[in-house]
């Protein structure tokens, strides 16, 4: 899941043009699906990520085992890691904490594990201050495990975990 312009532009180096024709043994592998969203429209985003963390059959009604009809998918659970680089700088006001939010109550109402890797800006926290780091995504239903902050736009680096709080 990614802007529409960073899909169109991953689409480009993973596709028959480029990828491929370099590296023609890489052609029976399943290449992973990109799904353009605008991510200032935190309802479409919500929508995309329920759908794609429900599917049984991975996206798009694909099989995600080959040949193996009688496995049962519901058996298997994925822990999802959601990543945020430098993307967050981008959002309208309010939508980055929007966005943490939805990502942590989506995998919470799938039943669903995540954890969340982020180098990028998070709201509400000037500069690399820890408490409020932690406050902003203990808001928003993360735990944090690791903080890194360092100077520049995307300041905030770290880890967190799905917070199994309320």
């Amino acid at each position: 899941l990614d802007l529409p312009q960073v899909v169109e532009a991953k689409e480009k180096l993973l596709g028959p043009k480029r990828l491929l024709r370099r590296r023609p043994a890489l052609s029976n592998l399943k290449m992973p699906d990109l799904l353009a969203a605008d991510f200032n429209d935190v309802e479409a985003v919500k929508v995309i990520l329920r759908d794609v963390l429900t599917s049984a059959n991975g996206i798009g009604g694909e099989k995600t085992t080959e040949g193996d009809d009688d496995i049962d998918s519901s058996c298997c659970k994925w822990h999802t890691i959601f990543i945020f680089e430098g993307v967050m700088i981008y959002l309208d006001e309010g939508v980055p904490s929007s966005l943490l939010n939805v990502t942590s109550s989506v995998l919470k109402e799938c039943n669903l594990s995540g954890s969340l890797c982020f180098a990028d800006r998070l709201e509400n926290v000037p500069e690399g201050d820890f408490e409020l780091g932690k406050e902003e995504l203990k808001r928003n239903g993360w735990h944090l495990k690791t903080w890194l902050p360092k100077p520049g736009l995307a300041r905030h680096m770290g880890y967190a975990s799905l917070s199994m709080l309320n």
